[in-house]
């Protein structure tokens, strides 16, 4: 399939992991004979100025919308499929790392360990994440997307969580419908991010176990980077060492071996 994978990140560059991340995308891109777009604020343009300002500055809320309208405009262009990832997404494992999305939909499948109710214990909790949003051109859903996010924030009323339209509303709607799932691009939580680099740990096998199949990409979540969360301080040179650990063995840490 004529296909056109697109990430978009500020302008003024970010820390080397970062970097590492665009460069696996893009290498697994060109290696699989896609097409690569990156776009920096400009995936905010085609955005209205309302949905922006009804955002309050949550750019999580606004690129939401700008990678659907974007997604359109390609599959308008002649693609035949666009596939969106999110900047902080590591494709450790190019080689397997299929894309098997012909018709409809899908979206990414996430397996997030966190603390459990006890000391040392761990609870796994299953989500649909959009680190990775693939469409399909034809399909039914991607219109209808766009106008519920538009919805979703005219209703709105004080704080905007940053993920409203994102995970919250997919999530919602998954429960109902039922999309397809992309369980090869997963999402690390701190627990996970501290076991990859240790080299092995309690949260990462929990992951692995719960994953509905071989996991190629990870999810770094960019979010919470700089900050302390379930005890891990997810600084810059963690990141760092993660993304080398999972370049050098993520197969064997992830996907089997």
């Amino acid at each position: 399939m004529k296909t056109v994978v697109y990430q978009s990140y500020k302008p003024e560059g970010g820390p080397d992991w970062i970097r590492l991340c665009l460069d696996s995308v893009r290498g697994w891109a060109a290696a699989r004979g896609f097409d690569y777009r990156f776009v920096g604020d400009e995936i905010f343009d085609p955005v209205p100025a309302w949905y922006r300002d009804k955002a309050a500055g949550q750019v999580p809320v606004i690129t939401d919308l700008g990678r659907l309208l974007l997604a359109r405009q390609y599959l308008d262009e002649g693609y035949e499929r666009a596939v969106w990832l999110d900047a902080d997404v590591l494709v450790f494992d190019p080689d397997r790392f299929g894309l098997d999305v012909s018709e409809g939909c899908a979206f990414g499948d996430e397996v997030w360990v966190q603390p459990g109710k006890t000391t040392d214990s761990l609870r796994a909790y299953r989500n649909v994440h959009n680190a990775i949003s693939v469409f399909v051109a034809g399909n039914s859903f991607l219109d209808f997307y766009i106008d519920a996010c538009q919805s979703v924030l005219r209703r709105v009323e004080g704080g905007v969580p940053p993920q409203i339209v994102g995970p919250k509303l997919l999530g919602a709607l998954h429960n109902l419908v039922g999309f397809r799932l992309v369980p090869e691009v997963g999402m690390l939580s701190p627990l996970t991010v501290r076991d990859v680099a240790a080299g092995g740990g309690p949260a990462l096998d929990m992951m692995v176990r719960r994953s509905r199949g071989p996991v190629r990409a990870v999810n770094l979540c960019s979010s919470l980077a700089g900050r302390t969360a379930d005890g891990v301080r997810l600084s810059d040179g963690l990141l760092a060492d993660v993304c080398e650990a999972l370049l050098a063995k993520g197969r064997t840490l992830l996907s089997g071996g």
